[in-house]
Formats: structure tokens, sequence, C-alpha cells
């Protein structure tokens, strides 16, 4: 039940940050020129770290499965 609700919230985590990240770099205007705008930067970075939490979200479900 535990390895369940992890799992959950960091999935949750990982879509979050994904959709926010997505969000703030289609909201800022000029996100394709340079410079770009700090705004769109923020919101790459973000989408990047939420995916890189569903890595995350794999190791541990990887590691918590039972043989």
């Amino acid at each position: 039940m535990r390895r369940a609700v992890v799992l959950l919230v960091l999935g949750g985590l990982a879509l979050a940050m994904y959709v926010v990240g997505v969000v703030m770099m289609v909201a800022t205007p000029g996100v394709n020129e340079i410079p770009t705008p700090g705004f769109g930067v923020v919101g790459g970075v973000v989408a990047m770290f939420g995916t890189l939490c569903v890595f995350v979200t794999g190791f541990v479900m990887m590691a918590t499965e039972q043989d």
C-alpha cells in the first residue's frame, strides 16, 4: 500500500511539473526568439525536471518490486 501511495505521489508530481512547465512556455510570447524570455526558460526547466521525475518514478517502481 505504501508503495502505491509513493508511486502515485511521484507520478502526480511529475505530471503537474510537466504541465505547468509546458503551459509556462506556451503562454510566454517570443519563447522561440533569441534571447529567450526568462519566464519561458523557467518553464522549460520545470518541464525538464518533470520529465526527470518520470524516470525517478520508474526507478522507484523497479527497485521496490517484489521478487
